[in-house]
């Protein structure tokens, strides 16, 4: 019988392999079995709190065997987990568990002890307790599971243009309806380990652990402290067949991370995502894994992943990486201003995505929901969801598509995407700060560099302060840049092509 729900997937791997290991963490390691024991011991708490299905639980600890326990025990509950990245700054965490009208939070590790004298605005339970913390008090075996397919699962809160972020609401359902084809595609099975190199709040980590226990495999938790350390990196790489991760940490591991002194031959599959990746670098990692295969992965938060290339040799290396083609069980269309299908290559259009794993909407926020989720534009009648995905696209010759930039604003910084709007409304919100205006300058390895120019007298100091408190660390400006006033263009809007050969200069090494 096929699992209809993500937590189901755990339960089937505990009956059939209870012995095998589910998730690894150092020299630490969790069978099936007492993954699903962890995390039936955490929901049978939760149920005894009065959560069950259609209610949300944050989700603010570092990456641990008990909190991936917590994210099942989640989902056993029949609850959603919403996830806030354990970097991210207190303020952040509060809005998101605040926005999505959370009953409680799973605490752990630096984020709990820096912040455990500040209000959740939930109850709170701490997975790694010191004394007099909040925990979990014993409980009763959980109630057999009340959730369906069509009960929410999580919600992964991005980044948004009106100064706040906005939270993609998941069903199981629609997750699975991604998990299963993908697994497919990766060729996974229960003798892959599986790297997940993505914080949870990061829609990377779908693959990392539902497309794990979809099919009994284990996931290989890098632990928060060997991130940007290349030598650590490596040596996660060499313990996986499979690695998948944004651009920028597989080319800081092609760079510093001596590949070529690691025995990778058990490394089948690596796939990256975030952003194009540059054909010359690529070619390095080509002949770094001359036996591995690797995947150009495409997709947004609000579709799981849609669309993958798999990279050959490279014949041309001025020419860009496809995204390829759709996975199994999504369709695509590429419209032009007039809604009318382009088929002819090199005609660019706006993308969108249909099928059963685009997301319910924005949680919360029936106005932006209405803007990007919308009727099939070719065909309203039917019933399907279409995701509005505000990226341009063509189709090469061979009929794979190319990411050609966005039709928005939005960009991507460090494989997450960013919305300039959102910094902008937070910098102009401190006292002092007159506008705020946001310029991205292109990076080979992170996509872009962010610098922000603003009016008025707040000290640079303080300023970067406030923005530290309320912005993940991967929206913070490389430089904050004083002028009296922000250049305007004829219709009286901040003139953004004037600014851009300033924030050039103002990155370039001296």
């Amino acid at each position: 019988m096929i699992p209809l729900t993500l937590d189901a997937l755990v339960a089937q791997w505990a009956a059939r392999t209870p012995e095998n290991v589910a998730v690894r963490l150092g020299n630490q390691s969790c069978t099936y079995a007492e993954l699903l024991s962890k995390s039936n011991f955490i929901a049978a708490h939760l149920v005894s709190l009065g959560i069950g299905p259609g209610d949300r639980v944050g989700v603010y600890t570092p990456k641990s065997l008990d909190s991936v326990a917590a994210l099942v025990g989640i989902l056993r509950a029949g609850a959603a987990y919403v996830p806030v990245d354990p970097g991210a700054p207190f303020e952040r965490a509060r809005y998101v568990f605040s926005h999505c009208g959370v009953k409680a939070v799973l605490c752990g590790g630096r984020p709990w002890r820096a912040n455990k004298a500040q209000d959740f605005g939930a109850t709170v339970l701490v997975l790694d307790p010191e004394p007099g913390d909040p925990t979990f008090a014993p409980a009763p075996e959980p109630p057999p599971p009340r959730h369906t397919g069509a009960h929410l699962a999580y919600v992964l809160y991005t980044s948004g243009s009106t100064g706040q972020p906005k939270g993609v609401a998941i069903t199981h359902a629609q997750s699975l309806a991604f998990v299963w084809p993908a697994a497919q595609v990766f060729e996974l099975s229960a003798k892959d380990t599986l790297v997940s190199h993505a914080p949870f709040n990061f829609d990377l980590s779908v693959i990392d652990l539902w497309c794990a226990f979809a099919v009994g495999a284990a996931t290989y938790l890098v632990p928060e402290s060997w991130l940007g350390f290349p030598a650590k990196m490596a040596e996660a790489l060499a313990s996986v067949t499979v690695w998948n991760s944004v651009l920028s940490a597989l080319i800081q591991l092609t760079e510093h991370g001596k590949l070529a002194n690691r025995d990778l031959s058990a490394l089948r599959l690596v796939m990256f995502a975030g952003e194009p990746y540059p054909p010359k670098q690529l070619r390095v990692l080509q002949q770094l894994l001359p036996h591995t295969r690797l995947l150009n992965v495409y997709g947004q938060t609000e579709a799981n992943s849609s669309t993958f290339f798999e990279v050959l040799p490279i014949s041309n290396p001025d020419a860009p990486i496809p995204i390829g083609k759709c996975f199994p069980n999504y369709a695509v269309l590429l419209l032009d201003a007039a809604q009318k299908p382009i088929t002819d290559p090199n005609t660019e259009g706006e993308l969108y995505v249909v099928g059963d794993a685009v997301a319910s909407g924005y949680w919360n926020d029936p106005e932006r929901t209405a803007l990007a989720f919308v009727p099939h534009p070719l065909q309203p009648e039917r019933r399907w969801t279409v995701y509005k995905t505000g990226d341009r696209m063509s189709f090469d010759a061979n009929g794979d598509l190319i990411f050609r930039g966005r039709v928005d604003f939005a960009i991507k910084c460090r494989g997450f995407r960013v919305e300039p709007g959102e910094i902008e409304a937070v910098a102009q919100s401190y006292p002092g700060i007159q506008e705020a205006c946001v310029i991205p300058v292109p990076h080979e390895t992170h996509g872009n560099l962010l610098v922000l120019f603003v009016s008025g007298t707040a000290p640079q100091a303080d300023l970067r302060h406030f923005l530290g408190e309320r912005l993940p660390r991967y929206m913070l400006p490389e430089v904050i840049q004083y002028l009296p006033n922000l250049p305007r263009g004829g219709t009286g809007k901040v003139d953004r092509a004037q600014l851009r050969p300033q924030a050039t200069i103002l990155l370039s090494p001296h």
